[in-house]
């Protein structure tokens, strides 16, 4: 990995696009480069600089910067200024246990409601998938995987849960975004595995569905022993959790 102090690597104009108003676009495309480990842990985030890379007020700026602060990505430190968070290893183990169990619930009820077209949508992800893995596009990879979770919410009828989940997984995310940025990937068993669940799903067999994304997401306790098992990985979480230089931005890879 390299860092790199320029934040106009980082943010620029053309990310603000898509739905909602300015403030939701601003917070969208910083939770997005906080998330893929861009704006890395500890970066120091200045509104005036911020604004001046998106082309846009400090108003937005600042209005956004609150809603990550509430998401817990941001924080701001007396005599230090706004940053972004370190990495948390117990809002990480917290993401880990309300993914595996909500999650192990609401396959089990998508493969007792599930429609055709639930069916259809979830193997035209798994093609998406498998179609972004050819390409070694691998952030668009995540997010495929992110739409696939997603559909099993809405399949189950739960989709009012997806933003609840964007939330309370994102230290799970931003682990998921260094690991790759770090070449850690599984994304070949990843397929794999999302495969049997659909096909469980498809079945109408809640147990093996069950089964089969508890086996995807993994046990806690073993998410969280496999951090130190990776000598890179957790070495850059441990740098990243001690204070930066009020200066610094950095962004890796």
């Amino acid at each position: 990995m390299t860092a790199d102090d320029r934040l106009d690597d980082i943010l620029n104009p053309a990310l603000l696009m898509g739905e909602g108003n300015l403030v939701t676009q601003v917070h969208r495309t910083l939770r997005t480069a906080i998330v893929q480990v861009r704006l890395r842990p500890g970066a120091a985030l200045s509104e005036k600089d911020i604004a001046r890379c998106l082309n846009v007020s400090k108003t937005p700026i600042r209005e956004a910067l609150i809603r990550l602060v509430e998401e817990r990505l941001v924080t701001v430190v007396p005599k230090s200024g706004t940053r972004v968070a370190p990495i948390n290893i117990e809002r990480f183990r917290e993401g880990c246990f309300a993914r595996l169990h909500i999650e192990v619930a609401a396959v089990a009820q998508a493969a007792a409601l599930r429609s055709d077209e639930d069916i259809i949508r979830m193997k035209a992800n798994l093609s998406r998938q498998r179609e972004a893995l050819d390409n070694e596009a691998y952030w668009e990879f995540f997010l495929c995987d992110e739409q696939f979770h997603a559909l099993i919410l809405k399949a189950a009828g739960l989709k009012g849960l997806v933003p609840i989940m964007e939330v309370a997984k994102v230290e799970v995310d931003r682990i998921r975004s260094l690991k790759n940025r770090l070449g850690v990937r599984r994304t070949e068993t990843v397929i794999g595995q999302h495969e049997e669940i659909v096909d469980a799903i498809a079945a109408r067999d809640p147990g093996r569905a069950s089964a089969a994304i508890r086996n995807h997401l993994g046990e806690v306790d073993k998410r969280i022993w496999e951090l130190g098992e990776d000598h890179a990985l957790w070495s850059y979480i441990e740098s990243v959790s001690r204070p930066q230089p009020k200066t610094q931005i950095g962004i890796v890879g």
